[in-house]
């Protein structure tokens, strides 16, 4: 069931195929879309699926400006350095949602706490995501000539 739900939301938004593999910047894409479910996180396809479009260049070459990011809502104890995760900006709620890679993991009085890091930055972001949280992302639907 999960697996059509992706195939579903894969035509219905864009014509692509499912790929279990990751991304580099010597990846040849082919002139159609791309799809990716980023290895590991099979097990959350049984979860009501989103998506959203990333802008931007933060998490290139992961996933970069035009690309439809695909995630899952988690309990915050499911996470691990190394996810991506997506949040509402701590410091300006206004902006639009970031979608960036755990570099650390806190728990202070049963809270946990996330550092993170865009791909393509240098430093990682100076404030900690917590109760910010949205959700975690799984896949990545790559346009064509991203």
């Amino acid at each position: 069931m999960a697996v059509l739900a992706l195939l579903g939301l894969v035509t219905f938004g864009v014509v692509g195929w499912v790929r279990v593999a990751t991304r580099s910047t010597s990846d040849n894409l082919p002139a159609e879309n791309q799809t990716v479910i980023f290895p590991g996180y099979e097990n959350y396809l049984n979860r009501e699926l989103y998506y959203i479009t990333a802008s931007g260049t933060s998490m290139e070459p992961t996933f970069g400006d035009g690309d439809v990011v695909i995630w899952v809502q988690v309990d915050p104890t499911e996470l691990n350095v190394g996810d991506v995760i997506i949040y509402e900006h701590p410091t300006y709620p206004s902006h639009e949602n970031v979608a960036h890679r755990i570099i650390e993991v806190r728990v202070r009085d049963g809270v946990y706490g996330f550092r993170t890091q865009g791909d393509n930055r240098a430093e990682p972001d100076k404030y900690w995501v917590e109760e910010e949280l949205i959700g975690l992302v799984i896949g990545v639907i790559y346009q064509a000539g991203s």
